[in-house]
């Protein structure tokens, strides 16, 4: 994966974590709403100083936006745990429900 979709799909990520709109995150970064959605299909690469304040905006640090989602090994087994904890609970509640109803 290159550093660039890299960086782009975390600035995208994050911005839809935090519940922030492309025009939100236009604003606080004193860029158009347009280059923030040609951004987020790859059409425009933004530069250091605007990653720096799309970062500023997100309130997350720079570096974080060039991290892949596999440089943080323990945080992705702690988020399959999270997944397959939830997935058994619901599998359960489900067949509870099941049982009740017959």
């Amino acid at each position: 994966m290159s550093l660039e979709k890299t960086v782009i799909d975390n600035i995208k990520r994050i911005r839809k974590e935090k519940g922030i709109t492309q025009e939100q995150l236009a604003e606080a970064c004193n860029t158009a709403t347009s280059y923030i959605g040609l951004m987020e299909i790859y059409k425009n690469v933004p530069k250091l100083s605007t990653i720096e304040r799309i970062a500023e905006a997100l309130d997350v640090e720079p570096q974080i936006l060039f991290q892949s989602n596999k440089a943080n090994p323990e945080l992705d087994k702690k988020i399959s745990k999270i997944k397959n904890d939830v997935m058994s609970s619901l599998e359960k509640e489900l067949l509870r429900s099941l049982k009740e109803n017959i």
